[in-house]
This record gives C-alpha cells, structure tokens and sequence, in this order.
C-alpha cells in the first residue's frame, strides 16, 4: 500500500509538472495577441482621455459650445442628484448650463484619472474615470468645494457615450442657501 500511494504521488507530480510545460509553450502564442490587445486599449484610453480633458477645460471656461461638443448626440447620463431617472443628453446640458449660469470660478483640483475596466475580464476597455475636487464660486460669492467621481465611455470618435457621475449635489445646494 506505501508503494501504491508514493507511485500515486509520483504521477501526480510528473503530471503537475507536464502540465506547466504545457501551459508555458502556449503563453508565448496567446501573450502576443495579450498584448496587443493591451496596447490597443491604452492607446483608445489615452485618445478619449485626451478628449475628456479637453471637456474640462471647456468646463472650466464655461464654454457650453466646447463642452457639448465631447459628448455624442446618443449620450446617456446619469445624474447624482436623488431621484434624478432622466438620463438623456440634453438633461446633461441643462444641467451643466445651470451651473454655469450659477457658479464662477469653476476648476478641477487633485485629479486623478485612470482607465475603466471590462467588468467581465477586468481588463482595460478604452473607458476612463476619475476621482478630483471641484472648486468653485456661487453667484452670491459663497466658496464651494466638492469631492467628485465620475466614469465615461466612448465612441470610436472620443466623444462621451456614457457618463456616470458622483457628488454630494444636496450639500452643494445647501451651501447654496447658506
């Protein structure tokens, strides 16, 4: 029975070690297409990160010509304000148009921009995101300064697909009256 169970051992580690071979010979293969792949998506997430700054200049002017311009007529967006269902373009503009005719001064600080991720493969897909504080003034001269996050998609063209963002849009509002 020893015999039996050391041979069984054996052929378990002549089998384990086989299958490494095996898998090594066929890496080389799969890590070409793996990279380039790898290497498409960060050229399509450095393009529309490109893009994307561009829209925050144009924000930071108040330039809505600029700004509408990086987001595809077919956007979806979705608002951080409760209760907000309405996810059209055209929503995402009149709101950004509120701003501007409401604060002053608007500017990104602290941002930290970094790829998305395919949910499935957890790979890099060309989307980005990023973590920043927005600053700014409201008309009645009340400083503000908010902890922003937001996630994008694109289009072949760089222009915003989808765009997800998050902030405490209440206590803005409440600063507001303050």
């Amino acid at each position: 029975m020893k015999k039996l169970f050391s041979m069984f051992i054996i052929v378990l580690m002549i089998t384990g070690c086989n299958s490494s071979d095996q898998k090594s010979e066929t890496k080389p293969e799969n890590d070409g297409a793996s990279t380039k792949a790898a290497e498409d998506m960060n050229a399509a997430y450095e393009a529309n990160l490109a893009a994307y700054k561009k829209q925050i200049t144009a924000f930071e002017n108040k330039d809505m010509d600029a700004w509408s311009a990086t987001i595809a007529d077919d956007a979806r967006w979705s608002s951080p304000a409760f209760g907000d269902t309405v996810t059209t373009r055209a929503h995402w503009v009149e709101s950004i148009k509120w701003i501007f005719d409401n604060m002053n001064n608007l500017h990104l600080t602290n941002a930290q921009f970094l790829p998305g991720v395919d949910t499935a493969t957890l790979k890099p897909d060309g989307s980005m995101r990023y973590y920043g504080t927005w600053n700014g003034t409201y008309k009645s001269g009340k400083q503000v300064s908010v902890k922003f996050y937001g996630t994008y998609d694109f289009n072949s063209d760089h222009k915003v697909i989808s765009g997800n963002d998050f902030y405490d849009i209440g206590g803005m509002m409440n600063a507001m009256k303050q």
